[in-house]
């Protein structure tokens, strides 16, 4: 039988480097409002969500760590709740700390990288304990709250048209 591997795509792999480069190099604290815009615009030109599968940075990184031999664990039946959780929880603490440290732009990019890091590491853990893209599926709080909405209003818009 024949390994099935990821095939990770260019753009997610570029999405990533540049991200990297905005946040940890050049410290730009607002890094994650441009991808948040990026993908409103991606989806609000495409009409389906393209940059969850093809330029979201976090679904690259983990893509290149998914194993690909591991068969999924069931998923908890806590699943259908506990986005309840995690997305009031990030979009909190993004928007307090937004307005917390904006007038310091180096304690304002050490916390929203907090807030980076914190939800790469529960998605890179979620992920192992799981299934791949756990984390997308279930907890993202860009996809739910903000391009399903979009990519709803967009068909609807279309489709009156």
């Amino acid at each position: 039988m024949e390994k099935k591997k990821t095939v990770i795509k260019t753009t997610a792999w570029v999405s990533l480097g540049i991200t990297f480069v905005m946040m940890c190099i050049l410290h730009m604290w607002w890094t994650m409002f441009v991808l948040f815009a990026a993908a409103l615009v991606i989806v609000a030109v495409s009409g389906k969500n393209r940059y969850c599968s093809d330029f979201c940075p976090l679904g690259a990184l983990q893509d290149s760590m998914a194993d690909e031999d591991r068969k999924p664990s069931a998923v908890p039946a806590a699943s259908a709740w506990f986005k309840f959780i995690v997305i009031p929880f990030f979009w909190g603490a993004t928007i307090l700390t937004t307005f917390t440290y904006r007038a310091n732009a180096s304690l304002l990019w050490v916390w929203i990288l907090r807030i980076m890091i914190s939800m790469t590491f529960l998605a890179l853990v979620t992920q192992m304990l799981y299934k791949k893209r756990y984390f997308c599926v279930y907890l993202c709080p860009l996809r739910h709250p903000v391009l399903e909405p979009a990519r709803k209003l967009r068909k609807t818009i279309t489709d009156r048209s």
